[in-house]
């Protein structure tokens, strides 16, 4: 591939989107700092030349590395940069030396020496050091806590649990496992998130209701389907509505009928008209004009449930934009509209509130959510779980009495008392007492400044909208708490009673929020380094790192012979790794000429 001429007004202050995610670290520039740092790069080169990787096969890449290697040695960096481009088939001395200058003089690019340890990463080349200790080496002060591998991701601690208030502890009580435990917090708060549709509060100058999307990320059989249980909690409540529904058409058919009978003796009578289909929970493979026309029935208010991604998945690759956008402009309680021109109706959902809770692989994550600069990933709360072998014990009860879904349902009919309870006391209006809002913006613009500071900019939109999830959040456990309140309510001057944060739920909020802060600039990270066929790359270390070893030392064509040798050299096994060939295939790296013979793409 021939290398593009460097534009320096294209280049400057304008990173990748493509590979400009990585940490936003800065360097010292003590002659002492860039001494260790220069020896580190050429340990590392020396790998890589070694090993005869082009770590940057494309023009992007490329230019990349050459800003990092600029930013972290400055002039010293132009003789490693040119070691590292001439593994490329199309290296031109003249070309590289008049990059590395432009690159030099148009400094800004918000990509740092980091880059250049990532890349090397990902093409297979063993660091010395692990990337998450190597990198703080070069930080000048800055925060390095946040980026995380895979299998790093934290738990919630184990304090949150005990601060909850007593009902969310009595169903997180049932969690067979850590991650678990999370999973069923997470999931409850999700599906009760809206149920309080008379509970408002007041950020940022607009009004907003205590709706969150959740989005549970696992391979298949890591225990993300806990989400199922915390369904339980809302069913019920969906049930009643479909009985009412139900009862509402059993009388609606009757009026019909009398209608009919009596239409042609009075003219004035009225047509009954056709009750609204009522329904809590939504089915995810409904169309986006379906879903608003079943928000219109439901007076905005609904929940989409799903714990298998692939059935959104298939919705949305009919109609991604449809659905982005209303899933967009529902998180903020935006009006939402649509217009038919066949029936010529016009629907129209001024105050949608509106719940998402969805669990898939993080491949299905790309159907929804295709690349960092979505809107809806800021928008989502994301709980990574890692692949952990093993198999735990199935049966711990025989008991259908006693088994998870019975003791959820019971949960659910207590849940559905309690609320009926809560709402009928009227409409409520949630508050900050003035000392945690001072608390709350320091907390916020310190996590803004050190997710901008480690990661990259990007980081502002992810950080202000997990602000406004926490005072949702804060919302959620503050009414749930009202459950077992019996304090005399105070009142504004329109009537509504008002809710006002404990200190105990501000701080657990903000633990589970930063936790949470993790895992979303963990998907983060692999939607910016998305490539353009709009495949989620591999760059976790442990099989990804070896199977992309070995990637990078086949030659550019071979045959299942030459593979296998290969595979016995770097210790494969030979059966796992003939499976990686399909993988490779998948991902657009290899291409199958014919029958055991191969080219890389």
């Amino acid at each position: 591939m021939s290398k593009k001429i460097f534009s320096a007004p294209y280049w400057e202050n304008a990173p990748s989107k493509q590979e400009a995610s990585l940490p936003a670290l800065q360097t010292h520039d003590t002659p002492e700092t860039t001494t260790d740092l220069a020896t580190d790069i050429d340990r590392v080169v020396q790998e890589i030349e070694a090993n005869g990787v082009d770590i940057a096969p494309d023009y992007g890449m490329w230019v990349n590395i050459c800003f990092a290697l600029a930013d972290g040695l400055g002039e010293r960096g132009r003789d490693f940069f040119h070691r590292v481009s001439r593994l490329h088939p199309d290296y031109e001395p003249a070309n590289t030396d008049k990059q590395f200058t432009h690159c030099l003089n148009g400094r800004g690019s918000g990509v740092t020496i980091a880059s250049f340890f990532h890349y090397a990463a990902q093409a297979g080349i063993e660091l010395h050091h692990s990337f998450n200790t190597i990198l703080p080496n070069y930080q000048n002060g800055k925060t390095a806590k946040w980026v995380k591998s895979e299998s790093e991701l934290p738990h919630f601690p184990e304090e949150i649990f005990g601060a909850l208030p007593p009902f969310l502890q009595k169903v997180v009580g049932n969690a067979i496992s850590i991650e678990d435990r999370d999973v069923i917090l997470l999931g409850t708060i999700g599906c009760l998130s809206v149920c309080f549709y008379n509970v408002c509060g007041v950020y940022d100058e607009r009004v907003v209701y205590s709706n969150l999307y959740l989005f549970v990320v696992a391979e298949a059989g890591m225990g993300k389907g806990a989400l199922t249980l915390c369904r339980e909690l809302v069913a019920p409540i969906n049930q009643r509505l479909h009985e009412q529904t139900a009862q509402r058409m059993i009388e609606y058919k009757l009026e019909l009928s009398e209608y009919q009978k009596c239409k042609g003796k009075n003219p004035e009578a009225m047509e009954p008209v056709t009750p609204p289909q009522k329904t809590l929970i939504i089915p995810t493979n409904s169309s986006a004009s379906s879903l608003i026309s079943i928000l219109h029935d439901d007076d905005g208010i609904g929940l989409l449930f799903e714990t298998e991604g692939d059935t959104l998945s298939q919705t949305l690759k009919s109609e991604h934009g449809n659905y982005s956008d209303l899933l967009r402009k529902a998180f903020h309680h935006e009006t939402i509209s649509m217009s038919r021109r066949k029936d010529r109706e016009y629907l129209e959902i001024d105050n949608p509130r509106v719940t998402v809770v969805l669990a898939g692989t993080p491949e299905q994550i790309r159907h929804l959510i295709p690349d960092a600069e979505n809107g809806l990933l800021s928008r989502f709360i994301f709980y990574f779980i890692p692949f952990r072998r093993g198999i735990r014990d199935v049966f711990a009860t025989d008991d259908v009495t006693r088994s998870k879904h019975a003791v959820f349902k019971i949960m659910g009919d207590e849940f559905l008392h309690l609320l009926d309870i809560f709402i009928n006391q009227g409409s409520f209006v949630f508050v900050l007492p003035t000392h945690l809002q001072r608390r709350f913006v320091e907390w916020l613009a310190r996590l803004n400044d050190e997710c901008c500071d480690e990661v990259d900019n990007g980081m502002q939109g992810i950080v202000r909208r997990l602000g406004l999830i926490a005072f949702r959040m804060m919302m959620m456990l503050t009414a749930i708490r009202a459950f077992d309140s019996s304090l005399p309510p105070t009142r504004t001057p329109d009537g509504r009673i008002i809710l006002e944060c404990s200190e105990e739920d501000f701080n657990t909020v903000l633990c589970i929020c930063e936790i949470l802060l993790y895992h979303s600039i963990h998907i983060y990270l692999k939607l910016r380094l998305t490539n353009n066929r709009n495949v989620l790359p591999d760059i976790e270390t442990g099989v990804n790192a070896r199977r992309y070893a070995l990637y990078h030392k086949l030659p550019d064509e071979f045959d299942k012979f030459v593979y296998d040798r290969i595979v016995s050299e770097m210790n494969e096994n030979a059966c796992t790794a003939s499976k990686w060939i399909d993988k490779f295939i998948q991902d657009g790296r290899l291409k199958r000429t014919s029958k055991g013979n191969y080219v890389k793409s």
